[in-house]
C-alpha cells in the first residue's frame, strides 16, 4: 500500500465569506428596500438585523467567541437596540460608522500592548494551521525588530483610516437634515467603499515586508530540518 500522505493545511475562508455576506446584506439590502419605497430608517435597520443574525450564526458554528468577535457582536446588537428605541433614521445611519470608529480605536489601542492587532490576525490566518508557520510568526515577533516595526506600522495605518473615515461619515450623517438624510446615507456608503479600498491598498503594500520575513524564516527552518 502507498504511504499515507498528509494533506497540507488549507486557509480558512469562513471569516472572509461571512464578511462579504454581511457587506452584501448591509449595502444591497438597504438599496433593495429603498427601491421598494421602504423608509430610510427601516431600510437601514432591517439589513442590520440580518447582519446581526449572520454574525450570531457564524459565531455559533465556530463554537468560540474571541475578543474581536465579541466586540463586533456587542456593537451590532447595541446599536440596533438604540435605533429601535429612538426610531431615528440618523441613529440608524450612524450605527455602522460608530462601530467602525470603535473598531479603529480598539485597533489603535493594541499598539500599546505587547502585540498589535495585525500581528495577531495575520499570524492566525496566514499560518494556515501549519505549526511550522506558526513558529515562524512567533520567532519573527520575538527576534526580528524589522518585523515588529512593519506590523505596528500596519496596525497604525489601519486604525487611522478607520477612525478618519468613520468621523467624516458620522459628521455628514449627524448634520444632515431630515429631508437630506437619504442623500447623506448614499455619500456615507460611498465613503465606506472608499475606506475598504484604502484598507485593501494599504494592506497589500505594507504586508509585503513582513510576509517576506516570514517566508525567509520558513525557508531557514526547512533548511535546518533537512
Amino acid at each position: 500500500m502507498p504511504p499515507a500522505t498528509q494533506d497540507k493545511p488549507k486557509p480558512k475562508a469562513g471569516g472572509l465569506l461571512s464578511t462579504l455576506m454581511e457587506l452584501a446584506l448591509s449595502f444591497g439590502g438597504y438599496y433593495l428596500l429603498r427601491a421598494f419605497g421602504v423608509s430610510v430608517f427601516w431600510a437601514l435597520t432591517i439589513p442590520a438585523i440580518a447582519v446581526a443574525a449572520v454574525a450570531v450564526t457564524v459565531t455559533v458554528r465556530r463554537r468560540r467567541v474571541d475578543l474581536i468577535g465579541s466586540l463586533v457582536l456587542f456593537e451590532i446588537i447595541a446599536t440596533i437596540v438604540l435605533s429601535l428605541v429612538t426610531q431615528s433614521p440618523k441613529i440608524a445611519a450612524v450605527r455602522e460608522p460608530v462601530y467602525i470608529l470603535i473598531g479603529g480605536l480598539f485597533c489603535l489601542a493594541t499598539l500599546f500592548y505587547r502585540t498589535p492587532l495585525t500581528h495577531l490576525s495575520t499570524s492566525s490566518v496566514a499560518a494556515f494551521g501549519d505549526p511550522k508557520r506558526e513558529r515562524a510568526f512567533a520567532r519573527a515577533w520575538e527576534d526580528v525588530p524589522r518585523y515588529r516595526m512593519w506590523q505596528r506600522l500596519l496596525t497604525g495605518a489601519f486604525s487611522t483610516i478607520m477612525i478618519l473615515f468613520s468621523l467624516v461619515r458620522m459628521y455628514l450623517l449627524v448634520t444632515a437634515t431630515d429631508a437630506g438624510i437619504a442623500h447623506a446615507v448614499d455619500v456615507s456608503n460611498l465613503l465606506s467603499l472608499v475606506m475598504i479600498g484604502a484598507l485593501v491598498v494599504v494592506s497589500g503594500v505594507l504586508i509585503q515586508p513582513p510576509r517576506k520575513i516570514i517566508e525567509q524564516l520558513v525557508k531557514q527552518m526547512d533548511a535546518s530540518a533537512a
